[in-house]
């Protein structure tokens, strides 16, 4: 008697942790929903404010490690939201010399070897990875480093997806404007 009211207190443990266990995974499917209409881009800012803002007038832009594809409209949106501050972009005469970054930090480790961007029509896989952008600021005649952050997404990718740069465009916009908030406006 006392081998079977463990083994039914062991089933009832078992059920209850399933039970909690789904009721868990569908909480953070929730979130996942939730997360997935608000902001698409999430920002940070890793070093404000040491530099003399005042004296700078003109920026360059240097583009390091981004895919040829992302260039163009991820450059454009930082353009925009920096010119926001007050600042004039001028790649040969400037005050900051601004290095965007891409970081492609991959979700699983077994997706070490592949490269997101050269899909093969084999590849079965759904990649998963985290697509980052530095930004870092640095006076172009001391070369100090006055300024960074970064802008990140998730990604889970499926065969045969690509990227909708008409949808990532303004919120690519709209990421660099929250990073730049604490930048100081001139």
């Amino acid at each position: 008697m006392m081998r079977f009211m463990m083994n039914a207190f062991m089933l009832e443990s078992l059920v209850m942790r399933k039970v909690a266990r789904s009721f868990t995974i569908l909480f953070l499917l929730a979130l996942v929903g939730c997360a997935q209409t608000g902001v698409q881009i999430g920002t940070s800012v890793d070093i404000c404010c040491p530099g003399d803002y005042d004296d700078y007038d003109d920026y360059g832009v240097r583009v390091v490690d981004m895919p040829l594809f992302l260039r163009e409209y991820v450059v454009a949106a930082f353009d925009t939201a920096f010119q926001e501050k007050g600042l004039g972009r001028n790649d040969q005469i400037n005050d900051l010399r601004v290095e965007l970054r891409y970081n492609h930090i991959n979700l699983k480790q077994d997706q070490e070897e592949i490269n997101p961007f050269v899909r093969m029509d084999a590849l079965t896989t759904e990649l998963s990875y985290v697509a980052e952008i530095q930004i870092r600021m640095f006076e172009t005649q001391s070369a100090n480093l006055v300024w960074g952050g970064s802008v990140r997404r998730i990604h889970h990718v499926t065969p045969g997806e690509y990227m909708h740069e008409e949808r990532a465009a303004p919120e690519f916009v709209e990421a660099f404007r929250r990073m730049l908030a604490s930048y100081p406006d001139l």
